[in-house]
């Protein structure tokens, strides 16, 4: 992976912003977008999903992704209604997930229909991690 700038804040999420601004520790630990290097959440975030990060995934168009779980993803825009049909994680309505500022395709946001329990999963090819 390439080394990325120091995060543009202009643009942030309000929320992810006061984490950048907050965070003072040396090694920041971010995830970024592979297209723009925008701050998409921190490895802090990252989480198991049905026992696992990483899940491995091929699309009815036949399309395939490896996906990694997070907790949230700040830094990504939804769009789309929440759709049930073709779903990798039972239980749960997918959205696209795009990077806010670029608008690459980063994966998706995945919740259940309670809104309470939620998750983003992330295509590992299009982000990037602090080295």
């Amino acid at each position: 992976m390439s080394e990325v700038d120091e995060p543009s804040q202009s643009v942030l999420d309000p929320d992810l912003k006061s984490i950048l601004e907050t965070d003072s520790t040396d090694d920041k630990n971010y995830i970024y977008c592979g297209t723009c290097s925008h701050v998409i959440t921190t490895v802090a975030t990252k989480i198991e999903v049905n026992g696992k990060h990483s899940h491995y995934f091929i699309n009815p168009h036949g399309f395939e992704y490896q996906v990694g779980c997070f907790a949230n993803a700040l830094g990504c825009a939804l769009s789309g209604s929440p759709e049930a049909a073709d779903s990798w994680f039972m239980g749960y309505f997918w959205r696209l997930a795009a990077c806010e500022q670029c608008h690459t395709h980063l994966g998706w946001y995945f919740a259940r229909a309670n809104g309470e329990d939620f998750f983003y999963g992330l295509i590992l090819d299009h982000i990037q991690e602090d080295v």
